[in-house]
């Protein structure tokens, strides 16, 4: 998965220590939770980069106001 414009943390259990993110790769029905800082307002793509995920539901719209 993908977000456009913003850094994810990936909340990994490992103390202090967050990875700094751009994409996270993903296994079928595999769940991660990351951290974002929504800092950049506006209309944010996010999604997986493979067309067929995406016709089946892998596209959200983030907005940042």
């Amino acid at each position: 998965m993908h977000l456009h414009g913003m850094w994810m943390e990936l909340e990994n259990g490992a103390g202090g220590y967050l990875p700094r993110k751009h994409t996270i790769v993903l296994k079928p029905a595999e769940r991660w939770s990351v951290a974002i800082t929504a800092d950049a307002a506006g209309r944010w793509a996010f999604h997986c980069h493979l067309l067929l995920h995406m016709e089946m539901g892998m596209f959200r719209v983030v907005e940042v106001a």
